[in-house]
């Protein structure tokens, strides 16, 4: 998802599909830590924040309709989340890797077996 940001030109849509839970919470912090400025406290004055990468239009997934989960039993745990690109930077900082570090190493682990 890093490497797509980055190639993505502004006004492109990030679009991804995810079929597990894991998965999901990974794609939604990714794209909630880089399309909101979260303030430290609400008491604190507003400061000057950098402008963020990406603009979700939608919070919550799209999910597959009645008429798709008849036509295709698998696709019940299928989830969209999607986002525009609002600028052209490309080095940004992002704590995905921090914050899933274990999630990364037990999946590298089960690739191994």
């Amino acid at each position: 998802m890093i490497a797509a940001s980055k190639v993505l030109k502004k006004d492109g849509v990030l679009i991804v599909v995810t079929f597990h839970s894991l998965e999901d919470k990974i794609v939604k912090y990714f794209l909630k830590s880089l399309s909101e400025n979260k303030s430290v406290s609400r008491y604190v004055p507003k400061i000057d924040q950098p402008n963020t990468l990406f603009k979700m239009i939608e919070k919550k997934p799209k999910t597959p309709s009645a008429k798709e989960l008849r036509e295709n039993i698998p696709s019940r745990s299928a989830k969209l989340r999607y986002a525009i690109k609002k600028e052209n930077f490309y080095n940004f900082q992002t704590d995905i890797f921090e914050k899933f570090k274990n999630l990364i190493e037990i999946e590298n682990f089960g690739n191994k077996l």
